[in-house]
């Protein structure tokens, strides 16, 4: 006599995997944080990207809609600057680049590149990409974003090889 041919397994083999699924997304329902738009006055942690980890030229800061992009421009005589751009306009911009297991440097303000408020630049005299850390504070429709990245993005190389320390 086959497995197969009893009812019971049959019917079992068929509502198995349709209870699976309904309680999958069942708990998700019960469990999952209603997600929320950002109310003005209130504080939100930017999340870094993966990129940010690795010598990719880019760093994406995320939280819901709200992204920045980091880049650096290396300059010949030493020193780096520092581009920052966002999807929606900012108020201001301020970073402070912190060494690793040095007491913190002064907070500096960003300036605009651009009229709308998009695109915003520093200069960084010195930089140790391997170690420095960028903490990064933006508001946006009187809302705060922070967030706290590693500089080993700024590290490019092409893939032929050159050192293009973007």
């Amino acid at each position: 006599m086959s497995i197969l041919t009893n009812k019971h397994v049959v019917v079992a083999l068929i509502v198995t995997p349709i209870l699976a699924v309904l309680g999958y997304f069942a708990v998700d329902a019960m469990v999952s944080e209603v997600p929320h738009a950002a109310v003005a006055g209130g504080r939100y942690e930017l999340v870094e990207k993966p990129n940010c980890r690795y010598n990719s030229g880019v760093c994406g800061l995320k939280n819901g809609d709200f992204e920045l992009k980091l880049s650096t421009e290396w300059r010949e005589a030493g020193g780096a600057q520092l581009v920052m751009r966002s999807i929606f306009p900012l108020q201001g911009a301020r970073v402070a680049l912190v060494a690793e297991g040095a007491a913190e440097k002064p907070v500096q303000d960003m300036q605009r590149v651009d009229q709308h408020g998009l695109n915003w630049a520093l200069e960084l005299p010195s930089l140790a990409p391997d170690t420095d850390r960028l903490r990064i504070v933006v508001a946006a429709n009187n809302t705060v974003y922070y967030g706290d990245v590693g500089m080993k993005f700024s590290l490019y190389k092409t893939t032929f090889g050159e050192d293009f320390r973007r």
